[in-house]
């Protein structure tokens, strides 16, 4: 099968590494992978591992702004017709990929290769015009791929009988920290002026506002609180509202202990250090990076992100109460038995969920059924 991903980077994000996991996959069992790019990245902020047999083409060789990278997609598009035609599977990720397919499809008429999505926001906070604008572009497509279930987007498949939808749980390979030397934790310890002994809670995550970051700091202040000065916090990751953030802290009396290191190179080395990783979850879905504390053998707890949805038995514990997440937080960092039977459990469903060749095989499904929706057949 001849397979083309489009996104705008591979920006270190979930999304990305998502379309990395599946082209790697996809091209060592034998499928033609090609990854459009809206643009580059410096090589300090852009996701690394992608399989040097995926063929890459940039739309923009620099970087280019809100306004202007739109119509340089456009003549893109139309200059490489012929490029996307040869295809049997455009699967567009973000807002970028689906305007991109959106344009190919105007361009190309029936004559283009079935159009698979997978919806990255599914669940997640957005403006209700965002969404609407989001379906108004999914309803072309012959495919759609969500990470789990949600009731509008359930009642979208009702009324677009003719895409062919699926819900894909997000797969990815191993992270091993084991590569991670001693003397390297040290020194990331020591850059961070983390002390040896000391508890580490992490989190990795895009800091915007649809993640909601802030939730994160009352909840390490009242880890902070049970526990005493002995234990710090990590955030991993860059955005707007990082001074926000960082005031919060301030004022929560714990600016000294939670450190920012940025865009995080290599997630092995904060995983390598941490006793406990807080992520965000969506409903049962949590994030990438949490899924790779899992694979770490970290145990991970979640801020839950949906009003409707309650986390406490899920096999990722969440709660909407940042104040609970952090009372939870303290009892498992009270206990090594605890948490180290929690990441035990939390890894085996790990490898029987959430496997990257699972996500594989089931978007080989998808891509079929949409390609034989938009045949007719």
């Amino acid at each position: 099968m001849k397979i083309l991903h489009v996104l705008p980077s591979l920006a270190r994000g979930g999304g990305e590494r998502l379309a990395i996991e599946l082209a790697n996959r996809q091209v060592a069992a034998g499928d033609k992978v090609t990854m459009v790019l809206g643009h580059p990245l410096p090589k300090d902020r852009a996701h690394d591992g992608l399989d040097r047999r995926v063929k890459v083409h940039l739309v923009s060789d620099k970087p280019m702004g809100r306004l202007g990278k739109y119509p340089e997609m456009v003549r893109w598009i139309s200059a490489n017709r012929s490029l996307i035609a040869d295809h049997d599977v455009l699967h567009c990720h973000l807002t970028y990929g689906a305007l991109f397919a959106a344009g190919a499809r105007a361009l190309a008429g029936r004559n283009g290769p079935a159009v698979v999505e997978t919806y990255h926001a599914v669940g997640m906070p957005i403006p209700r015009i965002q969404r609407w604008f989001h379906a108004q572009l999914a309803g072309q497509w012959d495919g759609l791929g969500m990470m789990v279930e949600d009731p509008y987007w359930r009642e979208f498949f009702k009324r677009n009988a003719h895409i062919a939808s699926k819900v894909i749980p997000i797969g990815l390979g191993e992270t091993d920290t084991s590569n991670v030397t001693r003397k390297q934790q040290a020194d990331y310890r020591a850059s961070l002026g983390i002390p040896a002994d000391a508890k580490v809670v992490t989190t990795v995550s895009r800091l915007i506002e649809e993640r909601r970051p802030r939730r994160y700091v009352p909840a390490f202040a009242t880890i902070a609180e049970e526990l005493g000065p002995n234990v710090y916090f990590v955030m991993g990751g860059d955005g707007p509202e990082r001074a926000a953030i960082e005031r919060d802290a301030a004022a929560a009396g714990i600016a000294d202990r939670l450190h920012l290191p940025g865009l995080i190179e290599r997630i092995e080395l904060p995983l390598s250090i941490s006793d406990l990783y807080v992520t965000a979850n969506v409903g049962a879905v949590s994030g990438v990076a949490g899924l790779q504390a899992v694979a770490a053998k970290v145990p991970v707890i979640a801020i839950q992100l949906r009003g409707d949805h309650s986390g406490e038995s899920d096999w990722i514990w969440s709660s909407r109460n940042p104040a609970e997440v952090g009372d939870k937080a303290v009892e498992l960092l009270r206990s090594d038995q605890t948490r180290n039977e929690l990441a035990k459990r939390q890894y085996r469903h790990l490898q029987a969920e959430h496997s990257a060749a699972a996500m594989a095989r089931s978007y080989g499904a998808l891509y079929r059924e949409a390609i034989r929706r938009r045949s007719g057949g």
